[in-house]
């Protein structure tokens, strides 16, 4: 049976493994994604788990402008970072047109 492809829901995945393990650089403590659930918890959204992290890492899960704030905070970079990947620039008609195309 043929595999279908996995529809990207968020924009963000990709950009908050990568500030997971760049935290981990930064702070010389790895960061799992259990850690950052539990991190997340403590800052008050009581049902995220590993594997919402790992469901959001992947783009199988949809992600509110709340829980990126949150996600921000938690992994010390900023919301821009995380949906666009680059502090300080501004997605460009492409990316936005890519990230549109992956979702249908």
């Amino acid at each position: 049976m043929k595999k279908l492809p996995i529809r990207r829901q968020n924009a963000c995945g990709e950009n908050v493994r990568l500030a997971r393990k760049n935290y981990g650089k930064r702070h010389r403590v790895r960061m799992t994604q259990a850690d950052l659930a539990a991190k997340l918890q403590l800052k008050g959204l009581e049902n995220f788990e590993r594997v919402t992290v790992c469901r959001i890492e992947k783009g199988t899960r949809q992600v509110s402008d709340i829980e990126l704030k949150y996600l921000a905070v938690a992994l010390e970079v900023s919301a821009e970072y995380l949906l666009y990947g680059e502090e300080g620039k501004l997605p460009t008609f492409e990316t936005i047109e890519s990230i549109v195309a992956e979702t249908e």
